[in-house]
């Protein structure tokens, strides 16, 4: 289908690209009905987190906020556009520099002389140069009293100064009712996204279309390529990156966001790479913004918390070992719906300063058996070989090398533990080489395992033994102190907010292992207050000392879950009769200015 459109608009689209310092996206949205203005961030415009918290209440019309839209001008001043009520017939508008303090809200009265006006929904802000005028684009249906038909089109009206607004006018008209415009410069061509309405009651979902010029004022015609067809979606936003055209929507039933790509404008797809939103995110729209601003956004939203031990990345599942004089960290690497695929580690002297060494195990590259879920690692050292214990498919692994850092290499090019043939779910291996020099492999999710390890590491010396843990999940730990083996372990799922971590003592690897009755005594890391989902972890002693370190994982601050954490470190001890004392994860293993706790055993 070819349809002209007549498109009287002279504007810039706000996803016009900025300076090359400006690398970060920020994601616009609300909540509920309508309680503000919420952002997210992104680096690559996919996986999206909430920075969680309202920026702005609102206090004009209807007081609501839906809809919201910002656009960045030349001078760094963002100006927002929303929803301010069901009915309005006009709309919210403030400003500000830095996106946390916002100038006096004012309200737009787009639409309150043209008669039979019955709404002004969805508006986004845009910039004309030459007119030096902003254009502002609603929706709005019209009721024509003389025929008591109602239309549903797309409006604008252009100011210099938000207090003057010319008379609004009819943006174009693709002969269909439609809502939510949003337009995209990309090179030499303008294109206007677009939503056909619903029929709720036919159960009759209006499709998104995409329309395009040579120039902003038109003409316009429809694509023959439908972005979205037939499906109950509204609220496309378009986001030009180096991977293509992403168009995003929102199943406002479902309560999910969707896209699709292109690099045409005729073939859209799903994306192949997952797409992750905040939860309950409703109608955004994505601009750029300074990296350095959106650094400060996320610094000052997760300073109701003590800061990660591994800075810049989302980790989880730390194994924390001493190996030489420094500390090492080997973590699952976050990725939206744990769809992790490869492996790195990180490095410290002293167990404050954290340093990324590489990535060196891929599974698409290295592992012949895995592609996809690589999950909680653990790696030990014996005669000068290391040996690294791996998740992936569900699968455990081992691989060997000659450092910390790798390279490693898969030792049996398959897996070690095969999932189809042992009863628990094969994933979460922990290292432990007890007094004598025997070594054991735990793991299990649902049922406690533990094999003894042969001397080369790689083979087991018999068969498997299952054994009972209160609660127990997953991510079993276990060490010895003063002739008795400590347990430690994870309940719950690591999606959940209380996500914690019990423990036990037993005078043999195999157990039984004894808990403590009450559970305030039983539970020593559970979450408090921001700090949330605080399990799977590992521990550390400093050598040649009794001093004892957590690194965990809690749910990342701000706008974490399941499929985005951090590892933390909190300081374990012990009651004289030599219990588990409880740990707090808002309390930090260490002050800042503090040297942490060098090695100088080696010396």
């Amino acid at each position: 289908m070819k349809q002209a459109l007549a498109l009287s608009l002279s504007a810039l689209a706000a996803s016009l690209s900025f300076a090359n310092s400006d690398t970060a996206y920020l994601l616009t949205s609300f909540r509920d009905n309508g309680d503000g203005l919420h952002l997210a961030y992104s680096y690559d415009a996919r996986d999206w987190t909430d920075l969680d918290q309202v920026y702005l209440e609102p206090t004009v019309g209807s007081k609501l906020m839906r809809d919201p839209h910002i656009l960045r001008t030349d001078d760094g001043t963002y100006h927002m556009v929303w929803t301010s009520g069901w009915s309005d017939l006009g709309i919210g508008y403030a400003t500000s520099e830095n996106l946390t303090d916002w100038s006096e809200q004012k309200y737009l009265p787009l639409m309150e002389d043209v008669e039979g006006a019955n709404q002004c929904w969805a508006p986004e802000i845009y910039y004309d140069k030459k007119k030096k005028s902003f254009v502002i684009v609603w929706s709005t249906s019209v009721t024509d009293k003389r025929t008591g038909e109602t239309n549903f089109r797309a409006y604008y009206s252009l100011t210099k100064n938000f207090e003057t607004l010319s008379k609004p006018k009819i943006l174009f008209d693709p002969g269909f009712d439609n809502i939510d415009t949003t337009i995209l410069k990309q090179d030499d061509a303008f294109y206007a996204i677009f939503k056909e309405t619903d029929d709720q009651g036919a159960k009759d979902y209006g499709s998104i279309y995409a329309a395009k010029a040579k120039k902003i004022t038109g003409p316009y015609e429809v694509l023959d390529h439908v972005i979205l067809k037939k499906e109950q979606a509204e609220g496309p936003t378009v986001v030009d990156t180096e991977d293509g055209v992403y168009v995003y929507f929102d199943y406002y039933t479902d309560h999910r966001y969707g896209a699709r790509v292109s690099t045409d404008w005729e073939t859209w797809k799903k994306p192949t790479d997952d797409i992750a939103f905040p939860e309950g995110q409703r109608h955004g729209s994505i601009f750029r913004a300074p990296e350095s601003l959106v650094a400060s956004l996320i610094r000052e939203a997760a300073s109701v918390a003590p800061a990660p031990a591994l800075q810049g990345e989302f980790t989880a599942d730390p194994a924390i070992r001493a190996f030489g004089d420094r500390y090492y960290i080997y973590p699952t690497s976050d990725r939206p719906y744990w769809n992790t695929k490869e492996f790195a580690v990180w490095s410290s002297p002293d167990l404050v300063e954290w340093k990324k060494e590489n990535v060196f195990l891929d599974l698409r590259e290295d592992i012949s058996w895995a592609n996809n879920k690589a999950w909680a690692p653990d790696c030990i050292e014996r005669n000068g070989k290391y040996y690294f214990y791996f998740c992936g498919e569900h699968n455990i692994g081992v691989a060997v090398g000659d450092s910390p850092t790798g390279p490693f290499e898969d030792a049996l090019d398959r897996p070690l533990i095969d999932n189809e043939t042992i009863k628990t779910f094969s994933i979460d291996p922990y290292a432990f080489i007890d007094d004598d020099g025997q070594a054991y492999l735990y793991f299990g999710n649902g049922t406690p395992t533990v094999y003894r390890l042969n001397d080369d590491m790689i083979s087991f010396d018999g068969e498997h033994v299952e054994f009972p843990l209160r609660d127990f999940r997953e991510g079993i730990v276990v060490f010895k102190r003063n002739g008795k083996y400590y347990f430690m372990w994870s309940i719950d799922d690591a999606r959940s907010p209380d996500y914690r971590v019990g423990w036990g003592v037993s005078d043999s690897p195999y157990g039984p292992v004894v808990s403590p009755d009450a559970e305030e005594d039983f539970i020593v890391l559970r979450q408090n207050g921001p700090a949330q989902g605080t399990a799977h972890h590992s521990i550390v002693n400093v050598p040649g000392t009794d001093r004892w370190y957590v690194a965990y994982h809690r749910h990342a601050v701000p706008g974490g879950g399941g499929y985005k954490r951090e590892t933390c470190i909190v300081r374990m001890e012990f009651d004289d009769q030599g219990n588990i004392l409880p740990m707090d994860p808002m309390q930090p293993a260490f002050e800042k200015g503090d040297v942490g706790e060098p090695i100088t055993l080696a010396k």
